[in-house]
């Protein structure tokens, strides 16, 4: 076992999240076949949504991605420690302590409010180098931002001051399926810019396109688009033919020949059918891997191609599946929860309209104590 900076990261388990980096080459040279030659950010907040940000860095780059996105300022100093000296944005909001590191590991940071004018200028007193910095219009999602009938002021007195560097000013769409409050967004959004430009000229990078955004509403004006999960397969983008890049598989540690009607896992909630014995096999992975337990008896499995039905309450270290049809099944075997194995494809938004929620946040749970291996399939 290894130790990172602040978790033990298990190295060697039977339950493991396969990466496959060719997918996420072709992904993104798909989407920014799209982009009619702006520059790409590529999102890797939440450990690139669970692919690994250290890990996929290199590929987004030979992709052709410049820039990368995270969401705190800890994300960032994670890949610059690595050695990677890619542009990188924090997109979140920032505490005054993130200025001083941000200036010292070469990091954009992302401001909206007063308050972050004077925090730049303190760092720049112990520091003496300007921050550089990517404004943030609120043009209606209301997260954060300066509100956009405010950011024309904002913005001018920002390209006054010598403890900043302006590098960006960017939006974000709240609903890009949405045509109507989307083009209200972007409406706004162009006289913001409208008046930036008459009052001097606007910062070099202009974004408020997201993977969606990107091919939804082409003429969003700016220069540059940020990439997020529709680099790894998954989005409203699905129409390019994305791979998905995250698998999920996991080995069997046990078979058991149950007598039929008899009750698996906490509270029966599957019972082996009658008439004959059931063969289960359980595995050493569960809801403290990612698995949400509210896909207990939902999701299938597959083993040797073969579909496979997962089987009672999904534990926090271990879940069952159904492998009485499978002749061939073994101790070891590995079953694949997530991907493709022969005509067979198990996909995250399968787990996603099963359990009632999105394939982001299935990602970034399958990230927390799994490890990964990387593969180019």
């Amino acid at each position: 076992m290894k130790t990172s900076r602040h978790l033990p990261v298990q190295t060697r388990r039977d339950a493991w999240v396969e990466v496959d980096l060719g997918a996420i080459e072709e992904n993104t040279k798909k989407i920014m076949a799209q982009t009619a030659g702006k520059a790409v950010m590529a999102i890797v907040k939440a450990d690139a949504y669970g692919h690994g940000a250290v890990m996929v860095t290199p590929t987004l780059e030979a992709s052709g991605v410049s820039m990368l996105g995270v969401a705190s300022i800890d994300e960032a100093i994670q890949i610059r420690e690595a050695g990677l000296e890619i542009p990188i944005l924090v997109i979140g909001a920032i505490p005054d302590w993130a200025i001083q590191p941000a200036a010292e590991h070469d990091i954009a940071l992302t401001i909206f409010d007063r308050h972050h004018l004077h925090s730049l200028r303190r760092a720049f007193e112990q520091v003496s180098v300007p921050v550089k910095t990517h404004i943030k219009v609120d043009t209606g999602m209301h997260r954060i931002g300066v509100p956009w009938q405010e950011a024309v002021v904002f913005v001018s007195e920002c390209k006054t001051l010598p403890h900043l560097q302006l590098e960006g000013i960017f939006s974000h769409l709240a609903s890009p399926d949405d045509p109507t409050f989307t083009q209200v967004q972007l409406d706004r959004w162009e006289t913001v810019l409208g008046h930036i430009e008459k009052a001097g000229g606007l910062p070099p990078l202009v974004h408020i396109a997201n993977s969606a955004g990107t091919l939804l509403h082409t003429a969003a004006r700016g220069n540059m688009v940020r990439l997020g999960i529709g680099v790894f397969g998954y989005g409203d983008v699905t129409k390019l033919g994305l791979q998905p890049a995250m698998g999920l598989k996991a080995r069997i540690l046990r078979l058991e020949e149950v007598p039929s009607e008899s009750g698996i896992s906490y509270g029966h909630t599957f019972t082996t059918p009658p008439g004959k014995p059931t063969v289960i096999a359980t595995l050493p992975v569960g809801y403290a891997d990612g698995i949400p337990r509210a896909l207990s008896n939902k999701i299938d499995g597959i083993l040797n191609g073969q579909r496979i039905k997962q089987v009672g309450t999904i534990t926090m270290d271990q879940l069952m599946f159904d492998v009485s049809n499978v002749s061939e099944a073994r101790l070891g075997d590995a079953i694949t929860l997530v991907g493709s194995e022969g005509d067979e494809c198990i996909t995250l938004t399968d787990w996603a309209v099963r359990a009632g929620t999105i394939e982001y946040e299935l990602m970034c749970a399958l990230r927390v104590r799994l490890p990964k291996t990387y593969t180019r399939a």
